[in-house]
């Protein structure tokens, strides 16, 4: 599966590493969260132009960035909806995950676990009947596209260095990114370092050469602590 949603995905070959000069765009979340409360509909409009599959060219790299860093202030209660979700993937059908993932995306489209989730599920059912699986196939195009412009947008925002870490609004964000984007598959640790999270690889790719990776968790952090508001 794994293999699958990397090949799909077409990802650029993009070389990320500490050590890389290239331009960042780091996350301004105070002006990202007064955008979301004085005019939210800016960002949906944006979240709809990242979402079309032919029309994310004429998005600048503050603007895809204020799409999927935004969208987090858009709806609530999407935390307990991908538990929900991800305790569906340890225990349920693909069906059933299926369902659960259109109840995260229903909150928050541009949620990675989701995402993957159907892709998985659309993947899987052209496995299981070949005669559908031109029936997936817009299906799979929508959501890779989708899940390939999200991690390209993380990567815009850091080089994963501790001084320049990339942002990201959950932990799923960090692994599908490593993962997917970093094609790196080998994690051996994870520790809090103030308002990161520190990934300890156990091995190297073509586009990240450094031995550990830090993910600003700000924004996970504050949603972790308003679900208990």
């Amino acid at each position: 599966m794994r293999k699958f949603i990397i090949l799909i995905l077409l990802l650029t070959s993009l070389k990320l590493s500490a050590q890389t000069e290239r331009t960042l765009t780091p996350v301004n979340w105070k002006k990202i969260e007064a955008e979301a409360k004085d005019n939210p509909q800016h960002i949906k409009t944006l979240m709809g132009y990242f979402m079309k599959v032919d029309a994310d060219t004429a998005l600048t790299a503050d603007e895809r960035i204020l799409a999927f860093y935004g969208s987090t202030y858009l709806g609530k209660g999407v935390l307990e909806a991908e538990w929900e979700m991800l305790k569906a993937r340890r225990e349920g059908t693909n069906d059933e995950v299926a369902v659960m993932a259109d109840k995260v995306l229903a909150i928050n489209p541009l949620n990675t676990n989701a995402i993957i989730s159907k892709i998985s599920y659309y993947r899987q059912v052209a496995t299981a009947d070949p005669d559908k699986a031109w029936m997936t196939t817009d299906s799979l195009k929508v959501y890779a596209v989708r899940l390939q412009r999200i991690l390209e947008t993380i990567s815009m925002t850091g080089d994963g260095s501790r001084k320049h870490p990339f942002s990201v609004t959950s932990v799923g964000d960090e692994y599908n990114f490593v993962n997917y984007f970093l094609t790196i598959s080998k994690i051996n640790r994870q520790m809090v370092v103030d308002t990161c999270d520190r990934l300890v690889l156990g091995e190297v790719s073509e586009k990240y050469s450094a031995p550990d990776i830090y993910f600003d968790i700000t924004r996970v952090l504050e949603i972790e602590r308003e679900m208990f508001k």
